[in-house]
């Protein structure tokens, strides 16, 4: 057998309960491992259990394949021998599935076990913060943030441009110290929601590093709006030592704290686990819906040397079989898995994650002699019972390309498919389609594009898909929603056929579900239309919205190949161009109106003379504003060029109503989560991914507030953005809604107190502009927006408390819109959130 012709293999790193003992080991750990340190890559468990207060143990599952060459045969390879192996692992599958040579699955668990060790093997006498560092290094990663302390200080020596695996040519990763963990995660989740799409045609995710107690628990709520937002993140958190006593200082449940809003946490156990942990962590933050990782660093560990006696030790405690652990809910041990159970053939393989959440994947040789990471087929069958679970979890990551409808059944997506011929005559059929463009469509513009032309289907998109659709375009329809334009909401409800790509029927979407899309329910009864719902998520079907066809699939393969049945095998006639002219005749008389007051004129003294003067001035609303600002962007030429971030509250939704947006990924908001403060981070993030771009962070006072300690960021690392703060004093959006459910009592929503953000930029070196009427407004905005391009420039803007118009008020249908600042009755039961 030739080590360098090993080709697959697959590690899960997974957390399992305790017994409830307090003592916690792994549970096929021989006991030299679990009860000693005399192994540097292995910790002693019952230590560990002390400082990691979740309760739970590790779990390394392996898939393995190997070539031919390979079939049968019995390895004795000493591991002292091995050399490192050529190439590296990528996770996030970065490689063309055409580049990997095939493969021929072996039958021998001893092969599988020697694969693994191979694997491992390139990493002997690295410590695992080395380890780490030439992990993201393989993943591409370029940039870096986050903050220092004692537990993540082997970790962050790796960053220094004078360490020495850098070998005098400075580091390869920018290292930005942030003011807090919680910017550094918002930081983070800019770059991540902005950057340029890999070779695999994926958004890298943000990378953050913190250290343990409170910089892991700042970190929580970024981590929360990823896991909503679907945003790649990769936390690395300092923790206490594993031999620290319990409640030592700065120790923290991390995992027990983060796994509810990630969708992998972890604690290492031993350095040796640390190259299958990472190669997991990126693959399933970047795969399926994306989300966060989180792994959990104690500090000892960071420094642990991995060793060939402890990779033999560590690959030959591992058992063999998924069935030891298919009765058992909350145990995951660590076991090599037969192909045969997920249904793909023959040989073992490796699960990585949890158990029952996990993926199979295995390392593929290719010709080059590299290796790469690609997820393992799970044959399609009932979600139901042990196996079920398991490819439940695999179909929320890996698309099947089916086709589904509430009978239960299926076919492909391609192909002969009487389904998808179906699915196809019924949007022949539609006199009244819309198109619902959501997050899903952010990597097919130009597919959407070449559908909504196709099929002359009008359409709308979610708060994150802005800018996947050119709202420049005739049958663009703008934003649709709770503060959407008028239109879009109007002709959801009057549409006949509702081919929602990529969104998930978010509330702020749907309004009363109750009373959602009355005329497309009407049409699915009679065989007429209905809904087509598109997600990368299997779960996802039906779980809002009954649907008629459920299409699990990339919303791109999709809207390809719907677009070539359509002009390759039968053109559709036109039978839209009423539908279109309806649309047109709504948006000429539901235009989103823009509050403009008159001008008032007093007398105040010339400083100069000491005269007195006649002075004019006009108040400006939040609409006017930005309205001003995206026709000084659209004449300019420049539109194209700038990404928006958000904060939350009228200006988030003035911005998303009145920019007009060309470009996907253009507009980086909170969604679902609604985190103020946000903007400033994902701001920095952005220019950090996106260099050339104009980065104009669009913000109120309340959400800047909670956050402007990053200028000292801005400032230190000269980031060129641009910070709009349009400051009415107060949270208005919830002065509102307290003006609607509460008659007027405002509380909480007044910021009485607000420093000169003029000053506070001066404070930190930053320039700054200043205007409080209609009369400066336009030379004070170009300067803000094209003088200056390569420093950062702060414009403080006086406004009026406006509210954000239309609005569908709680429990309203999507077409029962305010959209007069009048009053309004409103369902006092249905508060809003």
């Amino acid at each position: 057998m030739k080590l360098s012709t090993a080709a697959a293999l697959i590690l899960s790193a997974a957390i399992a309960a305790s017994s409830g003992s307090g003592v916690e080991a792994f549970t096929h750990t021989p006991p030299s491992i679990a009860t000693s340190l005399s192994s540097p890559a292995f910790v002693n468990t019952k230590l560990l259990s002390k400082n990691d207060r979740t309760k739970r143990t590790p779990s390394f599952s392996l898939y393995m394949s190997s070539t031919a060459e390979e079939k049968g045969s019995t390895v004795e390879t000493d591991l002292n021998s091995l050399a490192p192996a050529n190439g590296s692992i990528s996770s996030t599958g970065s490689e063309s599935y055409s580049e990997i040579e095939e493969i021929d699955r072996t039958p021998d668990i001893n092969a599988a076990k020697q694969s693994y060790k191979n694997y491992l093997s390139q990493y002997i006498g690295q410590s695992g913060a080395h380890i780490i560092y030439s992990k993201l290094l393989e993943e591409g990663v370029t940039v870096v943030n986050g903050y220092s302390g004692g537990a993540n200080l082997p970790l962050l020596d790796q960053f220094h441009p004078d360490h020495p695996r850098h070998e005098g040519n400075g580091a390869p990763i920018r290292w930005i110290t942030n003011s807090n963990e919680s910017s550094s995660g918002h930081v983070a989740e800019g770059y991540a929601k902005s950057a340029p799409l890999g070779v695999n045609g994926k958004s890298p995710p943000g990378v953050v590093v913190a250290t343990s107690g409170p910089g892991l628990t700042n970190l929580i709520t970024p981590l929360q709006d990823a896991i909503c937002d679907g945003v790649p993140l990769v936390a690395l958190c300092g923790q206490a030592a594993t031999f620290a006593p319990e409640d030592s200082f700065q120790s923290a449940p991390a995992v027990a704290l983060t796994t509810p809003c990630t969708k992998f946490s972890y604690q290492i156990k031993g350095s040796v686990e640390l190259p299958m942990a990472l190669d997991y962590a990126f693959h399933v933050a970047t795969s399926g819906r994306p989300g966060p990782a989180f792994l959990d660093l104690p500090k000892d560990l960071q420094n642990q040397v991995i060793t060939a006696e402890a990779i033999e030790e560590f690959v030959e405690s591992i058992p063999v079989g998924l069935e030891t652990v298919a009765d058992t809910e909350d145990l995951l041990c660590t076991q090599f898995v037969r192909m045969s159970d997920l249904g793909v053939g023959v040989g073992y393989g490796l699960h990585l994650g949890q158990v029952k959440e996990g993926l199979g994947f295995e390392v593929h040789h290719r010709p080059d002699g590299g290796n790469v990471l690609q997820p393992s087929d799970v044959s399609p069958g009932e979600e139901e019972g042990f196996m079920g679970q398991v490819k439940k979890f695999h179909n929320d990551h890996v698309p099947s390309f089916k086709v589904f409808n509430p009978q239960g059944e299926e076919g492909p997506l391609e192909g002969e498919s009487p389904l998808m011929e179906e699915l196809v005559s019924l949007i022949r059929s539609a006199k009244k389609p819309i198109i619902i463009a959501g997050q899903g469509c952010n990597d097919a513009a130009e597919e959407l594009k070449h559908l909504a032309e196709t099929l002359q289907i009008p359409v709308c998109t979610t708060l994150h898909a802005l800018g996947c659709f050119d709202e420049r375009h005739p049958l663009a329809l703008n934003m649709v929603g709770m503060h959407g334009h008028p239109t879009p909401n109007f002709l959801v409800q009057e549409a006949d056929l509702i081919i929602n790509i990529g969104s998930r029927f978010d509330d702020r979407i749907t309004g009363n579900i109750g009373n959602y899309i009355p005329e497309a329910r009407k049409a699915a009864g009679e065989g007429r239309g209905g809904v087509i719902h598109v997600d990368i998520r299997k779960s996802e079907n039906a779980k809002q919205v009954a649907n008629t066809f459920f299409v699990h699939s990339t919303g791109k393969k999709f809207m390809q190949e719907v677009t070539h049945r359509f002009t390759v095998r039968q053109p559709r006639p036109n039978v839209t161009a009423d539908w279109i002219a309806s649309m047109k005749a709504k948006q000429e008389e539901f235009p989103v109106k823009i509050p403009q007051y008159p001008p008032k004129t007093y007398t105040k003294t010339n400083p100069e003379t000491g005269e007195d003067m006649t002075v004019t001035k006009t108040k400006m609303s939040t609409q006017f504003v930005v309205n001003m600002m995206n026709e000084l962007l659209c004449e300019n030429n420049t539109i194209d060029d700038c990404i928006f971030t958000t904060g939350v509250g009228i200006h988030q939704m003035v911005a998303a109503q009145l920019i007009t947006w060309t470009r996907p990924r253009q507009m980086l908001s909170s969604g679902s989560l609604g985190t103020m403060g946000v903007s400033l981070g994902y701001a920095i993030g952005a220019k950090l991914a996106n260099g050339q771009k104009i980065v104009i962070s669009v913000d109120g006072d309340g959400s800047f507030n909670m956050t402007f300690t990053e200028l000292k960021t801005v400032a230190e690392e000269k980031i060129p953005v641009k910070l709009l703060i349009l400051n009415n004093d107060s949270q208005m959006m919830v002065e509102y809604w307290q003006r609607l459910f509460h008659d007027g009592r405002y509380l909480a929503v007044h910021n009485s107190q607000n420093p000169d953000y003029c000053k506070l930029a001066d404070a930190f070196g930053i320039k700054n502009l200043y205007c409080d009427c209609t009369e400066d407004l336009k030379e004070t905005m170009q300067k803000f927006l094209f003088d200056d391009p390569d420093e950062p420039v702060l414009f403080h803007v006086r406004v009026e408390r406006t509210p954000c118009l239309p609005l569908v008020a709680p429990g309203k249908a999507l077409d029962n819109m305010i959209l007069e600042d009048e009053d309004f009755e409103v369902d006092l039961s249905a508060a809003p959130s």
